[in-house]
């Protein structure tokens, strides 16, 4: 079975998409704000967790957002299919 190229991004793709790469700008001045709590606090303060579960969360939803935004691949029929 051979397989077509994606089909075009309609609106719901693309704003899925816009959040996508919003959420991975959002995780580098979070991962900057772990980092930074890491070396002047410690592991030991309830900040640090946090801001790691924040990395986290904006690295999930920069995945998620992704790949809602991918469109679905058109399937060729096979040669003995009618169409």
């Amino acid at each position: 079975m051979s397989v077509q190229p994606r089909k075009p991004r309609h609106a719901g793709q693309k704003i899925a998409l816009t959040l996508a790469v919003i959420s991975g700008f959002l995780c580098l001045p979070t991962a900057g704000a772990f980092v930074w709590l890491w070396r002047t606090r410690g592991l030991i303060d309830t900040w640090t967790p946090s801001a790691l579960a924040a990395v986290a969360f904006f690295v999930c939803c920069a995945g998620v957002f992704y790949v809602m935004s991918l469109p679905p691949r058109r399937l060729l029929p096979e040669a003995g299919d009618s169409v």
